[in-house]
């Protein structure tokens, strides 16, 4: 079972579930996951770093390898990352954590 977080905002009876720890969508959808969370800078962000990675590659066999390697360690950084990047940009936007769920 996921733990997951509650966050509310203060004027409108709106509640979000974040969930805590690693992120499966974000690891394999991800700046589209980005862009599904409304998370436009985090999307730029994964988007050209995708793409810097892609242009790497393109420099040989060698450079492709170290493309490829280093394309897997940043979708794994991302999955780690993803959900305290959405609940941040929440946080940023004035919802507050429930406590006690």
């Amino acid at each position: 079972m996921t733990d997951r977080i509650y966050l509310q905002h203060p004027t409108r009876d709106e509640t979000v579930v974040v969930s805590v720890g690693f992120s499966w969508p974000a690891l394999l959808l991800g700046f589209i996951w980005a862009l599904m969370k409304r998370l436009w800078g985090v999307a730029l962000f994964m988007l050209v770093v995708d793409l810097a990675l892609g242009l790497i590659g393109l420099a040989g066999i060698t450079a492709d390898l170290i493309s490829l390697v280093l394309s897997i360690v940043f979708a794994i950084y991302c999955g780690m990352s993803a959900n305290d990047w959405h609940r941040r940009a929440l946080e940023r936007k004035g919802y507050m954590v429930l406590p006690g769920r």
